[in-house]
């Protein structure tokens, strides 16, 4: 979400950059000209909670300060026109006054960016005739720091070991994660056995190291028969290959070769390969008469695509094991106990 408001924003300052510069003027009136051309206030609509309003109420501020101090919303400098500092100091009095939490987020100043922006509009206060939009832009400064909109604190925003927002490196992160992890098609393009492939590389990668690692315990036991403090032999790719024979006997995947795309979700469909999964591995083997059914029913199928969530329907379709049964009707008799005494 922040990201958007970060494209939104630098948009915003872009395209008054490019009106200002066609009209030789960057007063706030063509500012809030941009604001309702590209329907900026519609930037808190459709949202749901107290939340993602202060968190697009500080992506937002952060773009403004940055830019105010000629700098990215990712920190790095680059050489911002007038125009474009003045759009930084406008979106501040905008977002900080629109609000709807009530001037409840402030625009969070480092000493270093504090340090930036007086000393640039001291510059502009020493200019013998100012324009209109250089008075604005002083006013709108000094009205901001007469109404406590800033707060001093150590860094630009909030940054610790708790899963914060870092909004230097948001866009960067983003795009690797994007990178990283890549949109998949729409349903039914790409199922489980994609999964199940992978899953074949790691199982068939996994020997050479389980080689590697024999031979490197090997060795180290003979270098240290005579030394008792030797660390222990390592099992981390014995253990890795155990878990991929686990899942591969779980899933009846043995020593199979891997399928079509195209013939899987033709003959069975994803969302009977994934109930088929469940039951074996809550019930065992599945018996044929359960395959068969699976296999040829189209109603089924489509019912499973389109059910998202448990229901009672599913749950008490079979009856549990003997252990599971006993081992819930053991949980009862106690709590009765529990209750009487």
């Amino acid at each position: 979400m922040e990201l958007n408001v970060y494209h939104d924003c630098w948009q915003l300052v872009q395209r008054f950059h490019r009106l200002a510069e066609e009209l030789q003027h960057a007063e706030f009136e063509l500012f809030c000209r941009c604001w309702r051309e590209l329907q900026m206030q519609h930037i808190y609509s459709a949202q749901t909670n107290h939340i993602e309003v202060v968190s697009t109420t500080l992506s937002a501020l952060h773009v403004g300060k940055r830019v105010a101090c000629s700098c990215r919303p990712n920190g790095q400098e680059f050489q911002a026109s007038r125009a474009q500092r003045y759009a930084g100091i406008y979106l501040l009095y905008v977002i900080y006054n629109k609000q709807p939490t009530q001037n409840f987020a402030k625009i969070e100043v480092s000493p270093s960016t504090w340090d930036t922006l007086t000393r640039y509009f001291r510059e502009l206060e020493k200019e013998e005739n100012p324009r209109k939009d250089t008075m604005q832009a002083c006013y709108i400064f000094t009205n901001l720091y007469q109404h406590q909109a800033f707060r001093f604190t150590a860094l630009d925003y909030a940054q610790g070991l708790d899963n914060l927002i870092s909004y230097d490196r948001l866009e960067s992160i983003v795009g690797s994660k994007g990178y990283k992890q890549p949109i998949r098609p729409a349903h039914g393009q790409i199922g489980l056995e994609e999964d199940l492939n992978e899953l074949r590389d790691l199982y068939r990668a996994s020997g050479p190291f389980c080689q590697l690692e024999v031979a490197y315990n090997k060795q180290k036991h003979e270098l240290a028969k005579h030394n008792n403090g030797a660390l222990p032999p390592t099992q981390i790719f014995s253990q890795l290959r155990e878990t991929f024979d686990e899942i591969s006997h779980l899933l009846g995947d043995q020593n199979e070769e891997p399928c079509s795309s195209s013939a899987i979700s033709q003959s069975v469909g994803q969302g009977v390969v994934r109930q088929r999964v469940r039951h074996k591995a809550m019930y065992g083997a599945e018996d044929a008469k359960t395959e068969s059914s699976l296999e040829n029913s189209d109603d089924l199928s489509q019912t499973m695509l389109a059910q998202r969530r448990m229901s009672s329907a599913t749950i008490f379709v079979r009856q549990l094991p003997m252990e599971v049964a006993q081992e819930y009707q053991r949980g009862e008799d106690s709590d009765d106990e529990e209750a009487d005494s």
